[in-house]
């Protein structure tokens, strides 16, 4: 009986760290109003309309829509044509925020759709439903692998253009970004994609080259592109890391509670 004990300490030690593990990468900048009406109603909502044609929009049957969850959110940036040509090395800082908030909706533990809320009169409303989110997710997996390795950083910002996204963050005094490129716009991005960190002068500075030709549809994009090396380049899963994160306190804290409640010797 005793092992079944510690057994069932160190089934809920994996789970609460799992869980607390996995809220480090969740963003800490969205309002709590906005945060609660996604987690309840603005996920509702989602369902409804998806559940109109689970099919068109990507989901095998109704079930799979009814246990989605919600992910990771952001207040949804746009670039500021006025501020671009006086800016040479943050994204962020040509950007401007909309007042909207973009969340990941999970399936099966993976980035599925997009859910875009924004405040309306005196209470909110959804405004995106749908789309592609899993590169996005893929591009947050492993910029959040790189800044849990690293002390000093800032949480990723999402900057939108078009229906090309980017997650921008400081990471030891150097702004970095990684893109959800569409694959109809790889050619169109000098070999730019999210499989590593980008640095954001050199995203900047080729921004403006294609700004400056005039945004060439032709361009075939073969040209190389300057990449910041990074940990992230093997492209580690970072729900791997945090299961092993989880097993290994788990470990420690069901220890601790063994050594606590080990029955001591009784002396004659």
């Amino acid at each position: 009986m005793r092992q079944v004990k510690y057994f069932s300490v160190f089934l809920i030690s994996i789970f609460i760290c799992f869980i607390s593990v996995q809220n480090i990468y969740a963003s800490t900048n969205i309002p709590e109003d906005i945060q609660k009406y996604a987690e309840g109603t603005g996920l509702e909502e989602f369902k409804k309309l998806i559940l109109e044609d689970p099919v068109g929009y990507g989901y095998a049957d109704k079930d799979e829509v009814n246990n989605v969850t919600l992910g990771p959110g952001f207040e949804v940036h746009l670039f500021d044509a006025s501020k671009f040509n006086n800016v040479s090395t943050s994204l962020i800082d040509v950007s401007k925020p909309t007042g909207q908030y973009e969340f990941i909706v999970m399936s099966n533990g993976l980035g599925k759709s997009f859910l875009t809320i924004e405040r309306y009169e005196d209470s909110f409303r959804v405004v995106v439903a749908g789309g592609d989110a899993s590169r996005l997710a893929k591009s947050l997996d492993i910029m959040t692998n790189t800044l849990s390795t690293n002390s000093d950083y800032t949480d990723p910002v999402l900057i939108k253009d078009g229906n090309i996204r980017y997650l921008v963050a400081n990471l030891n005094g150097k702004e970095v970004n990684i893109p959800d490129v569409p694959a109809e716009k790889n050619a169109l991005m000098g070999g730019m994609d999210n499989n590593q960190l980008w640095d954001s002068e050199k995203t900047i500075s080729f921004l403006k080259q294609v700004q400056s030709h005039g945004g060439n549809p032709d361009a075939d994009g073969t040209g190389g592109y300057p990449i910041l090396e990074s940990n992230a380049s093997n492209g580690v899963n970072n729900y791997f890391l945090t299961a092993v994160t989880s097993l290994l306190v788990a470990a420690v804290f069901t220890f601790i509670v063994y050594l606590l409640f080990k029955k001591k010797p009784i002396k004659k």
